[in-house]
Formats: structure tokens, sequence, C-alpha cells
């Protein structure tokens, strides 16, 4: 479910680009998307490009290469292992459909740009359906990022065909140049947790999700290739000095009741599970994406862990533990039934 990006003829040493290939390979990852038109790439950019492509063939990991036109024309794609092109600029859809019927590799649409029209017209062309996927830009420039609402509109046209979806996130750990900023396919991911970007293209439905930027962390990759897309896993951010039981209570697995409050999201199985008293500590405001858990003075509901959609006034009986806002499209997402748990 999720990929990675390597870039060929940029800053970073072609040793260092194998071994993240390879270090996320063995975290699981198996497609990985580069680009063969980067106007920034030095002189060594082909033979880097042939390295990182013979490496992914090595290991037998899928790889997309995003090409126009020009560089299409002017690169020798026959040596070279290609599971999918990525058609930048300068394609027709005449071309585009040909290449499903003569080429041996499979052809990745821009899924912003390829509409109802244009899936009708391929199809006329003969274009086959089934050696294409639709993936979506991702946007260096700061505030160029698509909204959610476009995404979703464009994604439910591929459904309807029965054409795989795939989108961009960025990472926190190595940028890709020469902006910096990240490269998101959603404006709303430019600068949050990718944990928490990578879950929201899930909610909304995207296939396939590929970190668009230089280098993520090892950290990122083991996480982001461990989620379950049935538990939500909400980053959290501790408050104050917790018991073993209130922390006992937060590395559970927790379901959002089928009638949660108007205000809160509330585990249906935290009062269970808990295994001693809790006594009364951080009995702060509530604030909007608090994370509670009732002590020992609210009786038969200590224990009761809630996450707050709205501020509600401090409480004796009730302790702050943790603050999930940086999470706040996650939990906003949460419906009643709902498997979540705490990454800290």
């Amino acid at each position: 479910m999720i990929g990675i990006s390597a870039y060929a003829g940029l800053e970073f040493e072609i040793k260092e680009i194998l071994d993240y290939i390879k270090k996320a390979y063995d975290e699981g990852v198996k497609v990985l998307f580069t680009s063969a038109h980067m106007p920034e790439a030095g002189g060594h950019f082909e033979k880097e490009f042939e390295e990182i492509l013979n490496l992914c063939n090595e290991l037998d990991i899928t790889t997309i290469v995003d090409i126009s036109k020009d560089y299409f024309e002017r690169l020798d794609l026959e040596k070279y292992k290609i599971d999918y092109i990525r058609l930048d600029y300068g394609f027709t859809l005449k071309e585009a459909a040909l290449m499903t019927k003569e080429q041996g590799f499979g052809v990745s649409v821009n899924a912003t740009t390829f509409d109802k029209k244009k899936i009708e017209k391929f199809i006329e062309y003969g274009g086959k359906l089934d050696r294409i996927n639709a993936c979506h830009n991702f946007y260096p420039r700061r505030d160029t990022g698509i909204s959610e609402e476009l995404f979703i509109e464009k994604n439910q046209i591929f459904k309807q065909y029965g054409i795989t979806t795939m989108a961009f996130i960025p990472s926190n750990y190595k940028r890709r140049g020469p902006v910096y900023e990240g490269l998101p396919t959603l404006e709303i991911h430019r600068d949050i947790n990718p944990i928490i970007s990578y879950q929201h293209l899930l909610k909304l439905g995207i296939d396939f999700i590929v970190i668009g930027d230089a280098m993520a962390s090892i950290e990122e990759l083991k996480v982001l290739s461990n989620i379950d897309k049935d538990i939500t896993l909400l980053p959290i951010k501790l408050k104050g000095d917790l018991s073993p039981v209130e922390l006992s209570i937060l590395n559970s697995l927790h379901t959002n009741r089928v009638d949660p409050g108007a205000y809160t999201i509330r585990s249906q199985e935290s009062r269970l599970i808990k295994e001693g008293n809790i006594a009364p500590n951080n009995n702060i405001l509530r604030e909007k994406y608090s994370v509670t858990i009732d002590n020992q003075k609210y009786n038969r509901y200590e224990g009761e862990l809630q996450i707050l959609k709205k501020d509600l006034n401090p409480d004796p009986r009730v302790n702050v533990v943790g603050d999930v806002s940086e999470a706040e499209i996650l939990v906003e997402s949460l419906q009643p039934g709902e498997k979540f748990k705490f990454y800290f």
C-alpha cells in the first residue's frame, strides 16, 4: 500500500539512494516512483537512473517512471525494465492508447486531468483499461496542492471504470529540491505527520500511496508499512506524569461506541480493561481534541476514555492525559463502531 520515490542526478549520492531503496524494501516497500525529466538533474543523471532501475529489477520492486514526450524520445527506454510509464505533458490520447497495446510496460495517466470524456476517447482508440492506473500529481510549490473535494470528485470517475488510483504524501525527513517544501497531492497534507496524511488518503478510498519526497525516515516507513486500514492510528502528545493504569489504557485497542456522545468519541472497552484505581490528576480545561480518562471520583465511569470534539470545562473527576489535535482530520472522520489506537 505504501511506495517510495528516488530521484537520480540531484544532491543525494547514488550510494545513499540505493541504500535507502534496500532499507525500504526490507520494511516491505514494493513500489518505487522516479522521474526521467528533472530539469535540475546533473550530468550523472542517466547513470544513476540506470542504477536505480537495475536495483529495483533485482529486488522485484514495481517501478513507475514519470516522463515527458521530449525525454521519452531521447532516452532509450527499451534497455530498462520499467513497469509503468507515467505520461506527463506532450502525449496524445491516441499515443497513450497505443502504448497499452504495443509496449511491454503499463501506463499511468494523470489522475487530475484525465476526465470521463478522455477515458471514453481512450477506449475508442483501443486503449486497454487493465493496463493503466491513475496517478495524481504532487505539488512542490506551497499553496498549489489540490483540494479534498476535487480529489474525491476525480477518484469517483476512476472507480466507475475499475481503474486503480495513486496519490502522494510528503515526508518530514529529507525533502526534495529545489523548493524543499514537501511533495503532497493534497495541500492540507504539506506540513502534517505522514502517519496522518497516509491514513487520510486511505479513508478517501485511494488504492496506493507513495511518499513523494527524496527520502523518508526508516521510522516513518516502519509505521506506514504496518498500518492496518481498519484501525485508525492517532499520534498523541501525552500530558503530565501518567500512571501505569492510564498508560495501559492508552496502549490498548479501542472502539468508538456505536452511540458516541454529541461532543466526544467514547471508547467501548476502556472501563472493562482498566486494571487498578486511577487517582485524580491534571484536571484542567478539556480543550478540543484532548484525550481524557475518568478517575476514581467518577465511580462506575472510572477508566472511561474519551476524545473531545469541543472544549469542555475542567472536571475534578476527569484526567486530561493527552492531545491528538495534530490528527484532527482523522478524529473528525472516526465513525461509530470504528477502531482506533494511539501512537506515542
